[in-house]
């Protein structure tokens, strides 16, 4: 006799159980991911934060003040344009910062 794999199904029917198992699995997955995206959003907030910190402090100093006047006339001001997401402004402004 050939063996039949358990399907989670009882006479054309779902198991409840594994139902409600999968059910509860498929939330926490959602949920996860909601917090990932939320995560993800607060860590390039962080890291734009470091990075206008540093421009700041490159201003203060005169070979800084002299980096930033030369990047400023070879490429233009980087100024964060309406709509323009943060994840979007802090990749257009860390390119800016590493052309040479």
């Amino acid at each position: 006799m050939a063996c039949m794999k358990s399907t989670g199904r009882q006479n054309g029917k779902m198991n409840p159980t594994r139902k409600m198992k999968r059910e509860d699995l498929e939330k926490t997955l959602e949920y996860q991911n909601r917090q990932e995206g939320l995560l993800a959003g607060e860590l390039i907030e962080e890291k734009l934060s470091q990075l206008q910190a540093f421009i700041g402090h490159l201003a203060h100093t005169p070979h800084g003040r002299a980096e930033l006047q030369l990047r400023t006339k070879r490429f233009g001001d980087c100024k964060r344009l309406a709509g323009e997401t943060t994840g979007e402004f802090y990749g257009k402004l860390r390119h800016w910062l590493d052309r040479t």
